[in-house]
């Protein structure tokens, strides 16, 4: 609010906005550096483990931690992204995730580099929190959704880049060279968002009804439908994301290069998929219709996924990279609404993290005793795992949002 001299009326400052595509896609990218930290391990996890003399259930602590620090530290983070702007945060995060792979660089131990990890885990979590608030304090509202459709991209691209990079790289170089060119991706990345991306806060939307606490997120009725939707979804997703591989290999269809492409073209669609939704709900003025639609096509996914056929395998990819994976763009776009005011939007993306990543680690751990009840049978498992997709699809539909 401003006072203007020559009526002595105050006036509301226009928000200055840069172009949304250059800003979505700096942001965007800067969290590629992280997800590209989190997935430089699992091409060459074996490696890590020889040189380490770590067991099998010690190296996948080397993925898993992030997950484990996502859940207790996301809420926290959505915090300081209230009060510290989420610029600054995802700055900081991806800088932190930096120094824990110098600190990774320099690790003589399998604990060392566990805890390094951990490291890189808190500032992932950081900057998935923080990215999407960043957005929405960045970019005009009326190109949201494309932008969250943009941003949702991130995950997909850091993955894919370090399953390319680093299974090249070990063939020339140590792991611990690796560590230090993805740590200065990161550093780098994090200085291109400082100095690019106009101002410290963003901007920021003054609430018309009275000064709202950190803790009436919790009273979101709305946000808790759909953080819960969000959970199943991701709760079914990583089980087949995890699994199918393994069960192409065992079941003889596939190669076990084979099997893991199959996962790898869903999360190159989804890219794709991520920006379409994102512009199709800036065109339309809708959120909840089109993530009903993606939630719905987990359903076939995972139905195709572990089927006998080869061919319906590659059609149940399809549906799940070129429209399952709308979900998180949707999700992530309908936060500001669900939350009913500005100041709460962090807070609340720190909520949606957290179910995230508890769905991601329920899912991991109770798909394969779920096939130990059908006597190790994985297709029986998937079919179970219908029942949480279509509880998502309910729980999405319960919530009030556009």
């Amino acid at each position: 609010m401003s006072l203007n001299l020559d009526t002595g009326k105050s006036t509301r400052t226009v928000p200055q906005y840069q172009n949304y595509l250059f800003v979505a896609i700096v942001i965007m990218f800067t969290a590629v550096s992280a997800a590209a930290n989190q997935f430089k391990v699992p091409t060459i996890m074996g490696d890590l483990a020889q040189s380490m003399n770590m067991s099998v259930s010690s190296a996948t602590w080397l993925m898993s931690i992030f997950t484990f620090v996502g859940i207790f530290l996301a809420v926290p983070a959505g915090s300081l992204v209230q009060k510290f702007g989420p610029k600054m945060m995802v700055v900081t995060a991806v800088a932190l995730i930096g120094i824990g792979s110098i600190i990774g660089s320099l690790a003589t131990t399998g604990t060392m580099l566990i805890f390094s990890r951990a490291i890189e885990g808190v500032g992932f979590i950081f900057a998935a929190t923080a990215g999407p608030t960043a957005m929405s304090r960045y970019v005009e509202p009326s190109k949201m959704g494309t932008a969250m459709g943009i941003w949702a991209c991130w995950v997909a691209i850091g993955q894919i880049l370090a399953f390319t990079l680093t299974p090249m790289l070990i063939t020339s170089m140590s792991w611990n060279t690796i560590w230090i060119i993805f740590a200065v991706f990161a550093i780098v990345m994090a200085l291109v968002l400082q100095f690019t991306i106009n101002g410290s806060m963003g901007n920021v939307v003054e609430s018309s009804g009275p000064a709202v606490k950190f803790s009436d997120v919790f009273k979101k009725k709305n946000l808790w439908l759909l953080c819960l939707s969000f959970s199943t979804f991701n709760l079914a997703f990583m089980a087949l994301l995890s699994f199918v591989p393994t069960y192409l290999e065992q079941s003889g269809m596939m190669t076990k290069s084979g099997a893991a492409f199959v996962c790898t073209v869903p999360m190159i669609l989804s890219i794709a998929c991520s920006i379409i939704f994102g512009k199709l709900s800036d065109m339309l003025h809708t959120h909840k219709k089109l993530l009903i639609v993606a939630l719905a096509a987990l359903i076939p996914a995972l139905a195709l996924m572990f089927s006998s056929s080869v061919s319906m395998v590659w059609i149940g990819g399809i549906f799940l990279g070129l429209i399952a994976m709308g979900v998180p763009a949707m999700v992530l776009s309908s936060v500001g609404e669900v939350v009913e005011s500005p100041e709460l939007v962090g807070p609340g993306m720190g909520l949606v993290m957290v179910f995230q990543n508890l769905g991601m680690f329920i899912g991991t751990a109770i798909f394969m005793p779920i096939a130990g009840m059908f006597g190790g049978n994985m297709t029986m498992a998937a079919y179970s795992m219908i029942a949480f997709a279509v509880l998502g699809i309910i729980l999405a539909l319960m919530a009030k949002f556009k």
